[in-house]
């Protein structure tokens, strides 16, 4: 019986509470309704990583063009 009453009290706080209370929104606290978009910053990119990609590459072509002996591994040259 105790228990009955108190879910019911309970029951009559909450109604009570939901019907005479307003909700507030998150306009009304000044708060924005959607986040900014998260932009990342654009990569860096390391130059020097690049340029010694290049030098390697110019000293295997340099290698390939000026070397004078080149031979052919296979049978039928």
């Amino acid at each position: 019986m105790r228990r009955g009453l108190i879910a019911i009290g309970l029951a009559g706080l909450l109604a009570f509470n939901a019907t005479t209370t307003t909700p507030i929104f998150a306009a009304d606290l000044g708060m924005p309704l959607k986040a900014p978009p998260i932009v990342a910053p654009p990569p860096e990119t390391d130059v020097a990583v690049i340029a010694a990609a290049a030098a390697v590459a110019a000293a295997v072509a340099l290698c390939i063009a000026l070397c004078e002996q080149q031979s052919c591994n296979s049978p039928p040259c």
